[in-house]
This record gives C-alpha cells, structure tokens and sequence, in this order.
C-alpha cells in the first residue's frame, strides 16, 4: 500500500512539473544559430481593416510560406503569420543584405502610395516579440524607451502629397545572456526610404541618398534590404521584456476621477438621507402607544415603494424572457470575473498572442452551465 502511495506521488509530481502555461517558457538561443523572423500584418490606427502582410502587391514573396496554426482569439484580432525569407543568426551583424528586386506594376505602385497615406504599418515577429518603433520617453532623465508595435511602411508628406516607400530596414535586436545561451528582449525596427533598383545594397552612410517616391501611375523597380545589429541589454530581463510595450506616457486625469467620486458620494448621502427619514418616520408609528384598530389604518395607508412587498412572491407578468435575461447576466459576469482572475495569475501573458479573446470565448462557453442553472431557479 505505502509503494502505491509513493508512485502516485511521483507520477502526480511529473505531472505538474510537465504542467506548461503557454508563452511563460523563455526560448534560449546559442550563439550562431538561426532565429527565425515571421511577417503577420499591417494595420492602422486610422483605418479599421487589416491586410495579411503577402496581401500587399509590393512586397518580396517568398517561394514557400509557412503558415503556424493560430487560435480563435489570433484569427479575430486579425493575425495573419507567416515565415519570411529574412535571415537572422544569433549574435552575427550583418551590415547589408538584399532581400530581392521586385518590378512594381501601376496598380502596385498606386496601392502603395494608398496604403502609407492611410498610415499603415507592418508588423514582424521574432521570438514572438512584434517589431516596435521606439520613443524616448519625455521629460526622462534616464532617457528610457518606450515601445510601439509595428513600423510604418512608408512615410507620407502631406503638403507635397508625395509617398515614399520603405524598402530597407534597420533591425536592432536586444538580448539577454542567460548561461551559455542568449535570449531575446527586444525586437526593434528602423524603417528608410531609399531609391535602389540596381539589385545591390546602397551605400548607407552616402549623404546623396534620395527617398523612393510611390503613388504615381507607373511601373517601379525596387530593391528590398536589410541590415540586422545585435545588442546587449543588461538593464532587462525576459521576464519584463513586455514592460517597454505596455508601457504608456498618457496622463491620468486625476480631477474627472475626483470630481465623479464627489458626484457619486453626494447622490449616494441624498439617497440615504431620504431613506433614513421614511424610516424613522415609520419607525415612530409603530413605537407610538396606539391601539390595534389605529395601527390597522396607519397600516392601510401605507402608498409608494413600500407596496412593493405584495409583489415579492408574485409571479412576474413576462417571466420567460426575465428568466434568460438573469442567466445571461450571471454568464456575462461569471465569464468576466474568470478572466480577470486568469490574468492576475500570468496566465494570460502578451506573449500568448489571442490569449485574452480565446479564454473570453471558452469561459464563455463554459459558463453556459451557471446561465442555465441561475435561469431554471
């Protein structure tokens, strides 16, 4: 009996240390080798439809695309990953490497010039950090960054009405030596305009580099680049890898917050001023010396929100869509109080992409049975 204790323990103990918790495992690259670079999508804060990032007619395709699987939440928040022909090797600076030479057509070029007047932005991954354009915070005397996902593919001069393509881009990626091994904390991209069509890298550093004008109605050869640097962070470690991301420079408008609080604080004394003189006026009835035939008629006379406890055990006149109204009620708030608990735990980190939108849904469905409970009584 004690030997089929002790096993039981032990197999209940594989079991919890195999127990994963998605995105909370750190992935531990050695020097030299290859770190994968995934394209997903591009978007704008000023226009509410997303493109799959192969979507767009001038960007280099690769000759086979690797699609991962992607949950609900990923597919709803318009997640399109894919793998992409860009080479990055652990610890190796690469100055310059072209991509590819595409020939823009008229619709292409036209397209382009549409997508960055709107503002759009791309968003790459690796290591499942997003590709972020970086600020220094203001008024910071430690000039710490903050981050914004995605970069512009483009960048729009507004008094001339003249669209300039991004075609090279500039990749720092931060990272963290654990051991023997590094791992990623920060995926930054800097995005530049450069007219090439010769099929070569440009020469960077060259004051005579002119911006690649799009939008007009005519065919375009460019040349896609890349220069990739790798650097060092000591001051951030994988565990707060997400704190430059979700980090915000907005003010807290402190006198809205404190002037609705007094508002509701005021309202709330009215209520309970009025309610504490009803009842101390009923409260003065009954304790006056009265006979029972005086108490009766003071009883009978009784109006207003004190009749409503005839209507207690009264059957309510459309009880069957009551019924599914308080189940629905009781779902909602049951589903939203599971995903607040979830989150404080960790469990759903911004590494797992479509994590908040997948348990919403699942609790959702799972709370189903509290719904059917809470309208059946």
């Amino acid at each position: 009996m004690r030997s089929l204790c002790v096993l039981t323990l032990c197999t209940l103990a594989a079991t919890v240390r195999a127990f994963y918790i998605p995105s909370l495992s750190p992935q531990t690259f050695a020097p030299g080798t290859r770190v994968p670079l995934q394209v997903n999508r591009v978007f704008s804060e000023h226009v509410p439809l997303p493109y799959a990032y192969y979507d767009l007619p001038f960007v280099c395709t690769p000759h086979e695309i690797h699609r991962p699987w992607l949950n609900i939440g990923e597919v709803l928040r318009g997640d399109r990953i894919a793998s992409s022909d860009y080479e990055l090797t652990m610890g190796r600076n690469t100055t310059c490497q072209v991509l590819c030479t595409k020939t823009l057509s008229r619709a292409a070029n036209e397209e382009a010039g549409r997508l960055i007047a709107q503002d759009y932005m791309a968003e790459w991954l690796v290591d499942k950090l997003p590709s972020a354009t970086v600020y220094l915070r203001p008024l910071d005397k430690q000039r710490s960054k903050t981050y914004d996902p995605g970069f512009r593919i483009g960048d729009y001069d507004a008094s001339l009405k003249r669209a300039y393509l991004n075609n090279h881009v500039t990749l720092h990626i931060l990272y963290e030596t654990h051991g023997t091994g590094r791992r990623i904390v920060g995926f930054e991209a800097y995005p530049r305009s450069i007219k090439n069509s010769s099929g070569k890298c440009p020469d960077l550093d060259s004051p005579t580099l002119e911006p690649l004008l799009v939008g007009t109605n005519e065919e375009t050869l460019v040349t896609y680049s890349y220069s990739v640097r790798w650097i060092e962070d000591s001051t951030v470690h994988w565990a707060h890898r997400w704190d430059r991301y979700l980090r915000t420079t907005a003010q807290v408008h402190w006198y809205a917050i404190f002037n609705s609080f007094i508002i509701i604080l005021l309202l709330s004394g009215v209520v309970a001023v009025i309610l504490m003189r009803m009842l101390n006026r009923d409260l003065a009835i009954f304790a006056r010396d009265v006979n029972e035939e005086e108490l009766r008629d003071d009883i009978e006379e009784t109006s207003g929100w004190k009749l409503l406890h005839g209507d207690v055990f009264r059957a309510p006149e459309y009880g069957g869509l009551l019924a599914p109204l308080l189940g629905t009620t009781v779902q909602v708030m049951y589903t939203a109080i599971a995903t607040v608990v979830l989150g404080t735990l960790g469990i759903l980190s911004p590494s797992y992409r479509g994590g908040l939108l997948t348990t919403g849904i699942v609790m959702f469905m799972l709370m189903g049975s509290a719904s059917g409970y809470y309208s059946g009584h």
